[in-house]
């Protein structure tokens, strides 16, 4: 089963994302964003990760930079999602890393296409 973690630090996006991925067959955990994420990204090897990319505990951007130096193995793909658009903001995590981002509310065939084509076996 294709494992996710979904960041979330203020719960406005949970429960929609969380059914959405559920849905699509991944399974879930949640965590807050910074260390947390991270210590939860070496010890359990998550293949997806899911950040929002407002997250208060710093850019995202370094958030990706971080995982990739800091993992075992393979790092996850990770996906930013927004309710707003910052293009400096987003180019900048791609150019670290990030898979792409997602404009919220999406659809789950949306995420589901996304998923797919940065590689993830759903």
């Amino acid at each position: 089963m294709t494992r996710c973690l979904l960041i979330d630090e203020d719960g406005r996006g949970r429960q929609y994302l969380e059914q959405m991925l559920s849905g699509l067959g991944l399974e879930t955990s949640l965590t807050t964003g910074g260390d947390v994420a991270l210590r939860f990204c070496n010890d359990n090897a998550p293949d997806v990760v899911m950040m929002p990319a407002r997250a208060a505990g710093g850019a995202p951007r370094d958030f990706v930079r971080r995982l990739r130096q800091s993992g075992r193995g393979k790092p996850p793909v990770v996906f930013l999602y927004a309710d707003t658009p910052d293009t400096e903001m987003f180019g900048q995590s791609i150019l670290e890393g990030a898979a792409d981002v997602l404009m919220m509310p999406c659809d789950s065939d949306l995420l589901h296409f996304k998923l797919r084509q940065a590689g993830i076996e759903l």
